[in-house]
């Protein structure tokens, strides 16, 4: 990785992180196009075509899992390892139960407005699948969904071989999920958003995925709602004063290794620490289990910046607006730290322990979304429902001026039906 010098090379460093994200839009788009074309002719035969290319199916299986199925899937799985799930699924409802949002009654001389929350009918929750297994983005998509009301939720994730991973079976079991599909990637989300074949049409997507399934996420956007754009991870470590170079480090892997797209990045004010943290990162890769791909995250997307001034580093930090951060030293700096999808302050708050068992939601924007959104959570499930009523007297008193608003628009038929009201 190259190490950069931020108040020399701000633009230059961002510039870098801005033609990342943008490449490996570039480098997917034309592929997802493709699968959507062929989705559009050949239907759901092509959505077993594609996984048994990509998830090596055997045969042909249904695409929707039997109850059987899961049942054998989910009985895989340790006691002990059913324990750890139940906890993260308790402390996740814990933290999403208070999201719930309030109605509210609007109340003017004449007029009454009434708004409330009414949850979306059928949700999909997609779990990432490939080189891991995340039932932890499967707790993270359907609680907040169950909390919000939400009357169907689906899942869906990629079946290696045809065989949902045991855990995620189990995790369905536990959340009470029956309809479960063994369909991942772009076709999956361009199924779910169309209704293809057998596959059910929802209103809304949610869960992380890799560059394919974001982009299908932005392309289908209008036919169904979406979380965000929740593509390959991102994590940007920010300290103000040397911390330990292997807890760095370990930090650093524990996103890289989700995907070879992942963008990780530190911000230090020492370069001894960087010298540090550098050897850490170097030691501990030799015997990583995923070091093919940390390597190539690292490699083609991350970054280490030695910064003197932190306001300048807080600054290209909000600019870049990454999905985690992580702030060690000064927490008192938190409050100007605005966009990135979630911050983590202190010596032992990791970001692996956001992705885990906190409870808040690991389901985050990235590419830089968090400039203008958040993670997700109990609204993203709702729609607000607006009921408004006026009386003789509110016409009365403001129908003139609406009538005349509506000569300035040139909208003719607009003051008469206003006219007409208020001749009742």
């Amino acid at each position: 990785m190259k190490i950069w010098e931020l108040e020399r090379e701000y633009s230059a460093l961002l510039a870098f992180v801005n033609e990342g994200r943008n490449r490996k839009r570039r480098n997917v788009k034309r592929a997802v196009e493709t699968i959507k074309k062929t989705l559009e002719t050949q239907k759901e035969r092509a959505l077993v075509e594609f996984s048994k290319e990509w998830d090596r199916w055997d045969r042909e299986y249904p695409l929707k899992l039997t109850a059987g199925e899961l049942r054998i899937a989910a009985s895989k799985i340790e006691k002990k390892d059913v324990a750890v799930l139940k906890g993260m699924i308790r402390n996740a409802r814990s933290y999403h139960r208070g999201q719930k949002p309030p109605g509210r009654i609007y109340r003017k001389k004449g007029v009454v407005v009434r708004e409330s929350f009414v949850p979306v009918e059928k949700a999909l929750v997609y779990v990432p699948g490939g080189t891991a297994a995340y039932p932890s983005s499967l707790v993270m998509g359907a609680v907040p969904a169950q909390i919000a009301g939400v009357k169907k939720i689906f899942v869906t994730s990629p079946a290696a071989k045809g065989q949902i991973h045991p855990y995620v079976a189990a995790a369905c079991k536990l959340l009470g999920i029956t309809d479960v599909y063994r369909l991942g990637g772009a076709q999956a989300i361009y199924a779910f958003s169309y209704g293809i074949g057998s596959v059910p049409k929802v209103d809304m997507i949610v869960g992380p995925g890799n560059a394919y399934v974001e982009e299908a996420k932005r392309d289908v956007y209008g036919h169904v709602g979406i979380d965000m754009l929740a593509g390959p991870t991102e994590l940007v470590i920010l300290c103000t004063e040397p911390f330990s170079a292997s807890a760095v480090a370990w930090d650093m892997f524990s996103q890289a290794e989700h995907d070879e797209m992942a963008m990780v990045g530190l911000f230090s004010s020492s370069k001894a620490h960087i010298k540090d943290v550098g050897k850490e990162m170097q030691r501990l890769i030799a015997s990583n289990e995923r070091r093919d791909v940390i390597e190539k995250a690292l490699e083609n997307n991350s970054f280490i910046v030695h910064y003197k001034n932190v306001d300048r580093a807080i600054e290209a930090i909000n600019r870049i607006a990454p999905e985690h951060m992580e702030l060690i030293g000064d927490e008192k700096r938190e409050r100007d730290v605005l966009y990135p999808g979630v911050v983590y302050l202190g010596r032992h708050t990791t970001v692996a322990m956001g992705d885990y068992y906190i409870g808040t939601n690991h389901i985050l924007p990235t590419g830089g979304a968090g400039r203008f959104t958040a993670g997700l959570s109990v609204d993203r499930f709702t729609k607000r429902k607006v009921l408004v009523k006026i009386n003789k007297d509110f016409l009365r008193q403001y129908g003139d001026n609406a009538v005349r608003l509506s000569r300035i628009e040139g909208l003719y038929a607009h003051g008469e039906a206003i006219k007409a009201r208020k001749e009742l």
